[in-house]
């Protein structure tokens, strides 16, 4: 009779759990801070491909992440000066608002042939929600502005593993469909597009606009083994951009402007993994982790209302980003269940975003090239523990604390046909926080609960300067501009596992 309790009160967990890929790891690592690479776990198979070979029987998988972000606080200011120093403006944008993120996961892995296949479905989501308001010099009263994120992405997963001469060999092929929306809405103003020419109504440093749909395809190759005492796991990965369509809709009063045409793009990048075994349960993992992706979006359409009759305007915006990380750590495995590990890892973040819109009949073009352009030099300290209370039952915990120091530039021109004005600010500053796990495991027959809960804190804050020049390089004026974002979260969730 308690068995038949326990499944009816695990069965709406287990439907919650498949109507969604796992977080791209299991509970465990969710309760224990996201330690890839730090700590060795079932679902690595998911990075590393060749390791699903290693596993047995029909194993069915489902896991589900919910979190909520509150952004407290998404400021952006821009201080005009003449020549002489004299403040001559202001413009001034106060935001707030939240995050809600969905990851899910629903597969299975089971033997075929000499190896093992996976089969796996996963969904991820985001839907972001921010309102504000802007404060310019000379101006009686406040414009009210929405700022709204979107992001949709499912992913078909097959990944397969074979052992071969004295290693593990493994291969992934992943179709995606994704969608993604940013949306910048100031009533009754061409709010867009404009940068630092018309400082007023720019919402373009918060977030580059666009309404995509694709599609990817995504590959892998894997080889995992030992070489002498190393234990060693290699990942290269790389894909492509397919059925691409993007549009742009601006508004300026009654006149409208809507672009439409594709997406393209690609990425590639790999993981290596190392854990050299010492004694006493000691080891010492190390990771190096390089991802790289270039996107682009682009369209064309002519005006209506009050912007018909000037011709076409084209878009396009592009998206360059680099992450490097590396880093290493100690896993010691104690009697009775318990591990402790410890990690310290570099973070290098690089990316640069391009948007330019164009006017066919006038020639006038906005062009905002490294609008912005970042980097971030970041060092980020992983702390996990594990404990088993009984065959029934284990507890786990995870701390992550990071710094960074951060530099983001700013450059926009405005030329018909050569530039009339150049715009270039430099920033620097800081993103700091910090991120707590908890969770545990609860084993029942042929069943493996693992829930798990996390919140953490996250700030940036950056400030710089720069000027606006002719193109015979003479200054028309100073700019003085800050950044800050600041944000808590909280979320949780669970992984299911079947063992058959």
């Amino acid at each position: 009779m308690k068995k038949r309790m326990l499944v009816l009160v695990l069965l709406p967990l287990l439907v919650v759990a498949l109507a969604g890929v796992s977080y791209g790891w299991q509970g465990r690592m969710g309760g224990m801070g996201d330690s890839y690479g730090l700590l060795t776990d079932e679902s690595d198979f998911l990075i590393h491909p060749a390791k699903i070979a290693k596993g047995k029987g029909i194993r069915f998988y489902g896991d589900y992440r919910f979190t909520y972000t509150d952004v407290m606080g998404w400021n952006y200011n821009l201080d005009q000066f003449n020549t002489a120093g004299t403040l001559t403006g202001f413009y001034n944008y106060d935001t707030s608002g939240q995050e809600y993120k969905h990851n899910a996961l629903l597969g299975a892995a089971f033997p075929l042939g000499s190896g093992r296949m996976g089969l796996f479905f996963t969904y991820d989501g985001m839907r972001g929600d921010y309102d504000g308001s802007e404060d310019i010099l000379g101006t009686s009263n406040y414009a009210k502005y929405d700022l709204t994120k979107d992001l949709d992405n499912f992913a078909l997963r097959l990944l397969y593993g074979l052992p071969m001469g004295g290693f593990n060999l493994g291969g992934e092929v992943q179709l995606a469909y994704r969608q993604e929306k940013n949306e910048n809405a100031m009533p009754g103003y061409l709010n867009y597009i404009l940068g630092t020419a018309a400082p007023g109504r720019n919402l373009t440093p918060f977030q580059l606009p666009y309404d995509s749909e694709y599609w990817e395809a995504l590959f892998k190759g894997s080889l995992e083994g030992k070489v002498g005492p190393l234990d060693l796991e290699l990942t290269l990965r790389g894909g492509f951009i397919f059925g691409g369509d993007n549009s742009l809709l601006l508004t300026e009063g009654t006149g409208i402007f809507d672009s439409s045409d594709d997406v393209t793009g690609w990425r590639t990048g790999g993981d290596l993994w190392a854990r050299y075994p010492l004694k006493d349960g000691l080891s010492l993992p190390f990771l190096v982790r390089v991802d790289y992706q270039k996107k682009t979006r682009d369209g064309d359409g002519p005006g209506q209302g009050t912007l018909s009759g000037t011709g076409n305007y084209p878009y396009e915006s592009q998206e360059r980003n680099l992450h490097i990380e590396a880093g290493g750590g100690l896993d010691k495995k104690f009697g009775k269940g318990a591990t402790v590990a410890a990690g310290i890892y570099y973070n290098y973040l690089q990316g640069k975003y391009d948007i330019m819109f164009g006017q066919i009949s006038t020639a006038r073009v906005w062009d905002h090239s490294d609008y912005p352009a970042s980097t971030e030099h970041q060092v980020m300290l992983r702390l996990a523990g594990e404990l088993e209370l009984s065959p029934l039952v284990t507890l786990r915990m995870g701390l992550a604390p990071f710094y960074g120091w951060v530099k983001k530039d700013f450059t926009f021109t405005y030329g018909t046909p050569n530039p009339v004005a150049i715009d270039d600010i430099s920033l620097d500053g800081y993103r700091w926080g910090i991120g707590a796990s908890f969770g545990g495991r609860m084993n029942f027959k042929g069943i493996t609960l693992e829930p798990f809960v996390n919140g953490g804190w996250q700030q940036i804050r950056l400030d710089g300067d720069g000027d606006r020049t002719n193109p015979a390089g003479t200054i028309i004026n100073l700019w003085k501009m800050d950044k800050s974002r600041s944000e808590w979260s909280i979320g949780g969730g669970f992984s299911v596992l079947f063992d058959l």
